[in-house]
């Protein structure tokens, strides 16, 4: 028997539901505005950002906690919770690594009485310190976090808004969820193959599995003074083809801005610079820049092996009607193996749009930017199980460009 790999698409509307939970079970609260999270991201951080406290929202499993941060020198506290690692300190306090501004305001948690600042030790400005006792410290505040096991991105935790590559759709579920953007929609498709002996396409037994799930708000209704100069925000995630076990492999994160709430250039690229590295300052950037995460954890910069392409580029404000391929299913192992050699276990790109790009770099306004992130070591691991799925259901491995059927994707 000859066979080829195809995709039968469609809509399960179960998928499109979020999971169910009790009121009971999950904390809730409103966030504050992306300008608010954006100033606290871009902002210099300091060696003397210290952990004050921290609130938890969702519902386990699925829940997240956010920690409150303080200038242990100045006093100063950060606006909104942060996602982040709880790291020890010598002098008693407990810092974070690989931070996240999230839209979640720490007076608004503190006023809803979700914040928790027990067993948390914090030195005042004018040096006297305020330990707690050993026994009121947190254990996660008390010792570093155990070392994750070896997988295919342990070491770079990308996010892009919130979602993390390798996470699962429930988990991309509940990120978007927060964020309460007005749209949302999933698209679901079918592992399946050709049959050459009976000439008809034949689905893999239990081969239906999540592919896209997208939230936007989109610009308002009426005529803009151009396409690039209007408000909304859209977020994309696309997962690899295994059934039950998806991971994200494909996030891309759009954001436009009204004219008179367009942001800096100069603003945005230092943003960049401080989450992603790979320059020493933001003058560095080039218009459209590439970020290479290697196995190694190191980030290189430039695209040398021309994967931009791939999910990179000005995105829309709305994801309506525009479900992608499966990029997993449209490469061999071979090509994945290659472009995770020559190119990185993850690739991070980023697009904006000046209104006034004739203008000096200090006064250029963003109205429009895109970052994306995405592992061709999450893709390996999607065309391999899809693979062998196949074979176990009585397949090959040959890719066909066989039509793929789909339903409008159901929304919230």
């Amino acid at each position: 028997m000859s066979a080829g790999l195809a995709l039968l698409g469609g809509l399960v509307t179960a998928l499109a539901d979020p999971p169910t939970t009790t009121p009971e079970a999950s904390k809730t609260l409103k966030q504050d505005s992306f300008l608010s999270s954006l100033k606290q991201a871009i902002g210099k951080g300091s060696d003397d950002d210290v952990v004050r406290g921290h609130f938890e929202l969702g519902t386990a499993p699925n829940n997240h906690r956010y920690y409150c941060l303080v200038n242990s020198k100045t006093g100063a506290r950060q606006p909104n919770g942060v996602l982040g690692d709880l790291v020890p300190r010598t002098d008693g306090m407990s810092g974070l690594k690989n931070e996240s501004v999230s839209f979640y305001s720490c007076a608004n948690a503190e006023q809803e009485g979700l914040l928790v600042t027990t067993g948390y030790v914090v030195t005042a400005p004018s040096g006297a310190a305020a330990p707690a006792s050993a026994a009121q410290i947190p254990a996660q505040a008390a010792k570093p976090p155990a070392a994750e096991p070896h997988r295919a991105i342990a070491a770079t935790e990308i996010d892009i808004a919130g979602v993390k590559l390798g996470m699962s759709p429930d988990e991309v579920r509940a990120v978007l969820k927060s964020k309460k953007l007005l749209e949302y929609t999933e698209s679901a498709e079918t592992l399946s193959y050709l049959d050459s002996a009976t000439g008809g396409m034949q689905a893999v037994p239990n081969g239906r599995f999540v592919n896209v799930i997208a939230a936007w708000t989109p610009p308002p209704p009426g005529p803009a003074n151009d396409g690039f100069a209007v408000g909304g925000e859209s977020i994309e995630v696309m997962f690899t083809p295994v059934p039950g076990k998806e991971r994200a492999m494909g996030i891309v994160h759009s954001v436009g801005f009204t004219p008179a709430n367009a942001i800096r250039e100069a603003a945005l690229e230092s943003g960049l610079v401080k989450k992603y590295g790979g320059y020493s300052e933001s003058a560095e950037l080039p218009q459209a820049p590439t970020w290479r995460v290697q196995s190694s954890g190191n980030v290189v910069t430039g695209d040398p092996c021309n994967r931009r392409g791939t999910f990179g580029g000005l995105g829309p404000l709305t994801a309506a009607g525009s479900a992608r391929e499966n990029i997993a299913l449209k490469k061999t192992s071979e090509e994945f193996n290659y472009q995770i050699a020559h190119c990185g276990i993850a690739i991070i790109t980023e697009d904006h749009f000046t209104a006034n790009g004739g203008a000096l770099a200090a006064d250029r306004l963003v109205t429009r930017f895109t970052v994306t992130a995405y592992s061709p070591a999450f893709g390996l691991e999607g065309a391999e199980a899809a693979t062998q799925m196949i074979h176990s259901a009585g397949g090959s491995n040959k890719k066909s460009d066989a039509a793929r059927g789909r339903d409008p994707a159901s929304s919230l």
